[in-house]
């Protein structure tokens, strides 16, 4: 919802494509802004705000040009409808007046330079030392807070926490995890990652076990990191090196010509909520009991005042899409289509780093689906690192 709308009021309003151009002509002819201009499927609906409503309404009875009201959104319509309760309109009030006063509170808080941890996790180690949504500001030691949080948390190497305004932006840099560091140095082999036929033994460090034309399993040791001799003893490394193999993989996709799928009926529940700071107040709520399919969508804007200038206060829509499950059926091409595009893709995924050789396949028309079997030669490396403790006792 467009902020100026939500505390000025607006009224959603609906017109048959006919009249359209003529309401148009009057708000541009009264200076009458509007929102969300859009085609539906019984006409064309629009958003005025509801100051300027009623003048609109007056010109166009006037001239002969009906339209109706969708519905009435805002600040106003919310008067409207609990004008008989007297705590909703103090609550507003005591909302206006908190709204001033939070101008030494703390209305967001902004992470970056984060990677592996999230920004919801920092937003909880700030609050467990007292920074948070709503602090107050004077008494936050940003300097204190930063060091704690330092010295409790291995994860975080440094932080840096500026108050801008009524934003904290808080800047994180992570600590290296030692053991990406540690675990190159470690000694290992290279062993087969797949049956093949080795090719090419390309050696950069270690002992080879196999020669070309040999054929492995997988699992078959190709480099050992282990050296020894009579005259060195033994010693360890960490083996490296490509082991080119000719290998043969086989593929079965089967597509079903029954499917499920989602479609959408239109149908559409709201409910919408205030938000100031950690509170949050209902102030929509037509979905009930649902019990039906349906996706969710979580939408927050800030009520931005002229200016763009923030405030604490945030309206959140949540809308439900209905949706219903049903029965298809595609026919044999499409599942071929299907069935070639699958395979394409693991394809390009499997032997994008080696030289395919031949593929041979074998289409399968049953009566339930379609079944694509493939058989691929290929020159591939099939080396894979396995690292291995060593014993320094012995």
């Amino acid at each position: 919802m467009n902020p100026s709308y939500f505390f000025l009021g607006g009224v959603r309003i609906l017109v048959d494509y006919d009249t359209a151009a003529h309401l148009l002509n009057l708000c541009m002819y009264y200076s009458i802004p509007y929102i969300d201009f859009r085609p539906v499927s019984d006409g064309v609906e629009m958003t005025v705000r509801h100051s300027a409503y009623k003048r609109l309404k007056r010109e166009a009875e006037s001239r002969g040009v009906v339209f109706s009201v969708r519905k009435k959104s805002g600040l106003p319509a919310l008067f409207t409808r609990y004008k008989l309760r007297v705590g909703a309109l103090v609550g507003v009030v005591v909302a206006i007046l908190l709204t001033v006063a939070s101008q030494s509170v703390i209305w967001d808080i902004n992470v970056t330079g984060n990677e592996s941890i999230t920004a919801a996790e920092i937003r909880q180690m700030l609050r467990e030392e007292g920074l948070f949504v709503g602090s107050y500001i004077p008494s936050a030691n940003t300097d204190g807070i930063e060091t704690r949080i330092m010295l409790k948390h291995d994860t975080i190497s440094w932080m840096s926490i500026n108050i801008m305004g009524t934003v904290a932006e808080v800047q994180v840099r992570e600590t290296v995890p030692p053991q990406n560091a540690d675990s190159p140095k470690k000694p290992a082999n290279l062993v087969a990652s797949k049956d093949g036929i080795i090719e090419e033994v390309r050696l950069f460090r270690g002992v080879a076990t196999v020669v070309s034309g040999q054929p492995v399993s997988r699992g078959t040791l190709l480099v050992s990191g282990l050296y020894e001799g009579e005259r060195i003893g033994v010693r360890y490394t960490r083996a490296s090196g490509q082991i080119l193999a000719r290998t043969k993989s086989e593929y079965c996709i089967e597509i079903p010509l029954e499917y499920e799928e989602k479609r959408y009926t239109g149908e559409k529940f709201y409910d919408k909520y205030l938000n100031f700071f950690d509170f949050s107040i209902n102030i929509l709520k037509n979905s009930g009991n649902l019990g039906v399919l349906y996706d969710k969508i979580d939408i927050v804007e800030n009520c931005c005042l002229p200016g763009g200038i923030e405030t604490p206060f945030e309206v959140r829509t949540v809308q439900y899409s209905v949706y219903e499950t049903v029965s298809g059926r595609r026919s044999a091409e499409e599942a071929e289509g299907l069935a070639y595009f699958e395979l394409s893709q693991k394809l390009a995924e499997d032997a994008a780093e080696g030289i395919l050789l031949s593929k041979t396949l074998t289409p399968i028309i049953r009566e339930d689906s379609f079944v694509l079997l493939c058989t691929v030669e290929m020159i591939e490396d099939i080396a894979a690192v396995v690292e291995f403790e060593v014993d320094v006792t012995e």
